[in-house]
């Protein structure tokens, strides 16, 4: 949790206090607006500790599709957007706009939802998944070759296991597991199990246009080995009932920020139900620990052991790719950025706008 002030929070519910529309911090900037759905708007904190920001006025525009982003770029109508990197490709070497390709820690892949009976029966398929996937190819057609293939939540973490299984894409390994699994081909090409078709639906968040793409790449490689895989992009997710989902995810702070309160049974960023005892007792074991030796021992048998009963089929980390006015001058590019391209603001009370 961040410092808060006790004299405006005690006795509130910290759900529905309105505290949290009328925001006080100690940061470069303070809310002064707030249109729900349309835009926030901030002021610059006169009295920031590192000094008074140069920039007196920033406006946050609500703009949910990647496209409309662009759009409303190109037009003037905004001066800095995180965009998918076919739009960003669109601004390269034009007059005006500068291009930001930003390591990030964020990485996507397709979360299982073990509250749905059908991984019950099926999780031990989750390996073929995982070798069913060419994680260059994606990153090659749908990134632009702006990533890197994934295969553990902490590749770019100091406590990094890069011994770890990585499922690399190996079709005829998938089709064995299948196989091994009592799996059948059919003559359409697809699996079969106990009868019942082996394959599940993706959802993926409707807006994001990397995801999308990135979803419809990896059903069709699960459709070259026979497993049936398809997307849908509901009109709101459905956490509890979906079968599985693009996600992304991803931190370049300390490594407890992203895995215990996402692989941890039960905890509050846990949207898959995943539950692992191994898994438990390591990621607690690692944050109940200063010492680096220590936390980097049982991080790496976390690892592992998520390795062996994977919650996700990992599949690339991918790049930030920022586009803004020429007249913005500051931006720190060599910062590594968190998910959905968060950080790129750290030291936004040093840049200026012409």
């Amino acid at each position: 949790m961040a410092v808060l002030p006790s004299h405006l929070l005690e006795g509130e519910d910290m759900q529905e206090s309105d505290f949290f529309r009328h925001p006080v911090g100690t940061g470069p900037y303070q809310l002064e607006r707030w249109d729900v759905g349309q835009s926030i708007v901030l002021t610059k904190n006169e009295g920031y500790y590192l000094g008074a920001p140069k920039i007196d006025t920033v406006i946050f525009k609500i703009v949910a599709d990647d496209n409309a982003q662009a759009m409303q770029l190109e037009s003037g109508e905004l001066d800095l957007a995180l965009l998918d990197p076919k739009n960003a490709a669109n601004f390269e070497g034009r007059d005006g706009f500068t291009c930001y390709d930003m390591t990030t820690a964020d990485y996507h892949g397709i979360l299982f939802n073990f509250a749905n009976d059908y991984w019950t029966e099926n999780r031990d398929l989750i390996p073929a998944v995982c070798c069913a996937l060419d994680r260059q190819a994606i990153i090659d057609s749908v990134l632009l070759g702006q990533g890197m293939a994934a295969y553990s939540p902490l590749q770019r973490n100091r406590f990094n296991n890069e011994n770890v299984e990585r499922y690399d894409y190996d079709p005829d390994r998938a089709r064995q597991i299948l196989e091994d699994a009592g799996c059948v081909l059919g003559d359409d090409g697809f699996y079969t199990r106990n009868g019942e078709p082996v394959g599940f639906t993706i959802s993926v968040m409707a807006g994001e246009q990397d995801r999308i793409d990135i979803a419809q790449a990896a059903a069709q490689q699960l459709r070259e080995v026979g497993i049936q895989c398809t997307v849908e992009i509901p009109a709101q997710m459905d956490w509890g009932g979906q079968m599985a989902c693009l996600i992304g995810w991803g931190s370049p702070f300390d490594a407890d920020d992203h895995t215990y309160k996402v692989f941890g049974t039960g905890k509050g960023a846990n949207y898959s139900s995943y539950s692992n005892e191994k898994v438990d007792e390591y990621l607690t074991l690692a944050r109940q620990s200063d010492d680096p030796a220590v936390r980097g021992e049982y991080y790496g048998k976390f690892q592992e052991e998520l390795a062996k009963d994977p919650a996700y089929a990992f599949l690339c980390y991918i790049d930030a790719n920022y586009v803004t006015n020429s007249n913005i001058q500051g931006i720190a590019a060599d910062t590594v950025l968190g998910h959905h391209g968060v950080g790129i603001f750290w030291n936004i009370h040093q840049w200026t706008i012409g």
